[in-house]
């Protein structure tokens, strides 16, 4: 098993994406100025997390739309662009397609920035201090030089080496989806989210999985709860399960946290299978026709 303690481990990182993971905070373009109220946000591919996270509407008649273009969308943005310059309020347009009045380069890490930008043109610096706050304290634990026995995104990504993850977040359930990207494209791994009704999906869909052999880890994030229900069905039910408390602060400010970390595991993972954690090639040819 390679030892993620060592540096000959992180030769396959041929692209660096460990210093993007380390340096990210603060990065990503800056609105020159906050962007009249009230605001709402049409958000696809990379950006959709950001809209999550902020719960803003999908359409506001007046003020400013955000139109967050990350790709995957097989032109619905480009679409739906074209229907919001007909209304009166400002269209900003922010992503990497043709014609973005704010470009932002497409990285699994694009999240952040996304969310930083919608913050600061919102007017909403103190949510983003603490939420840039929130992420150093993490990164000061998830970094390679920290050793196994400190690094929680390490130990979390042993536990999940050939293992299928399974992500429940009752907490905000968008991030059970934004983990499910970090670990395609970053850790190359499938992962599995509940439905809606989880609880019910835990019980029934499960049921002796365990017995016949299925690899599966249950991955708990933000406790709560319902959290602790899902423990307690859980327990027979996979064969690993562990638990990311979130850390302290707002619910922004959490969910945060616990995506960078899970960006960490995921990269890590990938070292563990010996894979280069950077995006695929194919990629690039679905960002053309998206």
């Amino acid at each position: 098993m390679r030892d993620l303690d060592r540096e000959e481990t992180y030769l396959v990182d041929r692209r660096g994406l460990a210093l993007e993971l380390r340096d990210l905070v603060g990065t990503g373009p800056v609105p020159p100025a906050p962007y009249p109220g009230p605001h709402g946000v049409l958000a696809y591919g990379e950006g959709w997390f950001a809209a999550r996270l902020l719960s803003l509407p999908e359409w506001v008649e007046e003020g400013t739309l955000f139109l967050l273009e990350g790709g995957y969308d097989l032109g619905e943005a480009a679409a739906m662009g074209l229907m919001a310059e007909t209304g009166r309020a400002k269209v900003v347009r922010v992503g990497f397609r043709e014609g973005a009045e704010v470009y932002l380069a497409p990285s699994p890490l694009s999240p952040y920035r996304y969310l930083r930008f919608l913050l600061l043109a919102t007017g909403e610096e103190e949510a983003l201090r603490e939420v840039d706050e929130a992420l150093l304290r993490e990164r000061r634990r998830l970094t390679p030089e920290v050793p196994l026995e400190e690094n929680p995104a390490k130990f979390l990504a042993y536990t999940l080496l050939e293992r299928l993850p399974l992500f429940f977040s009752p907490f905000f359930r968008p991030l059970e989806e934004a983990a499910q990207s970090l670990f395609a494209r970053i850790g190359k791994s499938l992962s599995l989210t509940p439905p809606f009704s989880a609880l019910e999906f835990f019980l029934t869909g499960l049921e002796a999985r365990h017995e016949q052999g299925d690899p599966l880890a249950a991955v708990l994030l933000g406790g709560g709860e319902a959290a602790s229900l899902a423990k307690e069905i859980l327990e027979t039910r996979v064969d690993a399960l562990a638990e990311v408390p979130a850390p302290e602060g707002s619910r922004l400010a959490q969910a945060v946290a616990l995506w960078y970390r899970l960006a960490w595991t995921a990269y890590y993972l990938a070292l563990l299978y010996g894979v280069d954690p950077s995006d695929q090639e194919v990629l690039d040819r679905l960002r053309e026709v998206s």
